[in-house]
């Protein structure tokens, strides 16, 4: 066998790789467009100081649900759940939450958990819209958009 055949036969395996994982990473973020976060557990509160700014920490427990009738999977290495962002109902970051998990698998019509999660608030900005929501007296949990960062090969995707 010479060098020229085995070079081809790498270079088409490797073609043919990369569009098997296009493929697979492409209907992960389809999928996932469906997958809905939810908070569940509140636990460990505490607030900071950072560079002058006040902030508060606390794990949360978030709930992960697929509402649909396909599996949802992302059981390959290059695809993780970075970060959750927290935003007020005027797109101000209200802060973050580092996820870091990959392999996630939820069945159909089901949910699974992600356990303590760490989260940040930026302390002054959540004081100001706790303060608007009162004085407006008609806050719902619909006044807070969370924003997932999903890594896909290095490249992060932004998924609301």
């Amino acid at each position: 066998m010479s060098l020229k055949k085995i070079v081809i036969g790498v270079g088409i395996v490797a073609v043919a790789g990369y569009f098997f994982l296009e493929y697979k990473v492409k209907k992960i973020i389809e999928q996932f467009q469906f997958v809905k976060i939810y908070p569940v557990a509140f636990k460990k509160l505490d607030a900071k100081w950072n560079d002058g700014k006040p902030f508060v920490t606390f794990n949360l427990d978030f709930k992960l649900v697929n509402p649909t009738s396909e599996n949802f999977s992302a059981q390959i290495l290059a695809v993780t759940l970075k970060r959750i962002l927290f935003y007020d109902k005027k797109n101000m970051l209200l802060g973050s939450a580092n996820v870091n998990v990959s392999a996630v698998t939820i069945k159909a019509n089901s949910s699974t958990t992600i356990p303590n999660v760490p989260v940040q608030l930026d302390l002054q900005t959540t004081i100001t819209n706790i303060l608007a929501f009162v004085s407006t007296s008609n806050f719902n949990s619909n006044d807070i958009r969370m924003e997932a960062i999903v890594s896909i090969l290095g490249t992060e995707h932004k998924i609301s």
